[in-house]
């Protein structure tokens, strides 16, 4: 349930305005160093950074001192560095040497210790407000630990820690739990949910992806016929593998390259389903800020909802995170079921990119795009109901304001396929927000 980790930092956009735009990062360090171009790099500087330690960076760094420079191979490095989510601002720079050149790699970190105020926003229920504290970068390691709680639309507390880098080939860990009580309006009824998720990782090369999940959740009601379960609170247990393929030049900004997986899961405890999830999504470039991004997913679950799989697992259709146009209230309760297959497109112009902008000692990112999108999406459970008659279509455009720690903050105008606007308002992307069940 996607509500127990949406936290927005608000405070970050506001200093978007103050921000001057910047060329790519990328082409910012091939034009750099390709003056510089197959002389000997004779050293390696790693500088500016106080909190991260030169392991974390340097295993991400792939020149090596003893080779001749390539500035495509720097320019990949500072990419992976951005990567890491760890620093506000990173440059290479080369200075000549006697035999070579000095290669520099000079950073800006993020706040590593930060309290934050939570904003937390749902379609279904409205606005929630907190606090948290989190750890961006614990004992200089690249690993995250946070803890926050807020009041409001949902009362929620959550706890959150990853380590990305376990061992070799970046074998990674990852730990969710949290409490929320809601209002489910959608199926009407006082809904507490307790969860527990344990997920591990690894690369697989450079592009390939492994993971496996297993997760406790605990749901509860405080009407009768909601859970599976007679006493009203439903013990649920989930576990699955996950095969992926990402080639994406940049996690934060995508400009090109493919974000693909497919994984079999499994309902288990009072449930009994299993669930086929396909996730694709393409990147293409179309010119320098102009990008083209494609996203299609399918989920399938089996059983019969209500003896197999309880109804709040259903998908529903509309609002921020699935069929842009509608509001969720209108299209989720006419379309919904245990499947759905969803279709995104996104014309997207990054007006400003990634900037850093100081915070005392800190650098923070944040930058800005313009975007123009078009969805259609259709949620069944019998078959004779996937058909084009139930699908529903929508269009229109907005703003991304790209943030650290949420990805982007999405405020977009949307048009339904009978001609009604609705303004849709969601964080992170969109593809990311249907895959969690964000509504």
């Amino acid at each position: 349930m996607g509500y127990l980790r949406n936290r927005l930092l608000w405070v970050l956009a506001l200093a978007l305005l103050a921000l001057p735009a910047r060329a790519d990062l990328e082409q910012d360090t091939l034009d750099a160093l390709e003056p510089y171009r197959g002389r000997m790099v004779v050293e390696l500087r790693l500088q500016g950074h106080t909190v991260t330690r030169d392991y974390v960076i340097s295993r991400e760094i792939w020149v090596e001192p003893g080779m001749p420079l390539n500035p495509d191979l720097a320019a990949a490095d500072a990419v992976r560095l951005e990567n890491l989510g760890l620093f506000g601002r990173v440059a290479i720079t080369a200075a000549d040497t006697p035999g070579g050149i000095i290669l520099s790699y000079d950073f800006e970190e993020i706040p590593s210790l930060v309290p934050f105020p939570v904003i937390s926003y749902t379609e279904e229920n409205g606005f929630s407000f907190g606090a948290g504290v989190a750890s961006t970068n614990f004992q200089g390691r690249g690993m995250t630990l946070a803890a926050s709680a807020a009041f409001g639309g949902v009362n929620s507390w959550g706890l959150f820690a990853n380590n990305p880098w376990l061992g070799g080939n970046h074998r990674s860990v990852t730990f969710q739990g949290g409490h929320a009580v809601r209002r489910n309006e959608l199926l009407e009824f006082e809904q507490t949910q307790d969860q527990i998720g344990l997920a591990m990782g690894r690369y697989l090369g450079q592009t390939g992806r492994l993971r496996l999940e297993g997760a406790y959740q605990g749901v509860g009601s405080d009407e009768p016929g909601r859970t599976l379960d007679p006493d009203n609170y439903d013990v649920l247990y989930e576990a699955g593998v996950f095969l992926g393929l990402d080639t994406r030049d940049s996690w934060r900004v995508p400009h090109q390259g493919w974000l693909n997986e497919i994984g079999v899961s499994y309902w288990g405890g009072k449930a009994d389903s299993r669930v086929l999830t396909v996730d694709l999504r393409r990147f293409q470039p179309l010119a320098d800020r102009h990008t083209l991004a494609l996203g299609a997913l399918l989920n399938n679950q089996s059983g019969e909802v209500g003896t197999h799989l309880p109804s709040y697992l259903q998908y529903f259709l509309g609002g921020a995170n699935t069929i842009r146009g509608y509001t969720l209230q209108d299209l989720g309760p006419t379309l919904y079921g245990r499947n759905q297959l969803l279709y995104s497109m996104e014309y997207r112009y990054l007006l400003r990119s990634i900037q850093p902008f100081k915070v005392f000692k800190w650098s923070l990112g944040v930058g800005l795009e313009a975007a123009a999108f078009g969805d259609i999406g259709v949620a069944w459970s019998q078959e004779k109901d996937l058909n084009m008659d139930r699908a529903r279509s929508g269009y229109g455009a907005g703003f991304r304001v790209l943030l650290p720690g949420v990805g982007s903050l999405r405020f977009d105008v949307g048009i339904s396929q009978y001609g009604d606007p609705v303004f849709n308002f969601g964080a992170g992307s969109i593809f990311g927000a249907r895959r969690a069940r964000d509504r």
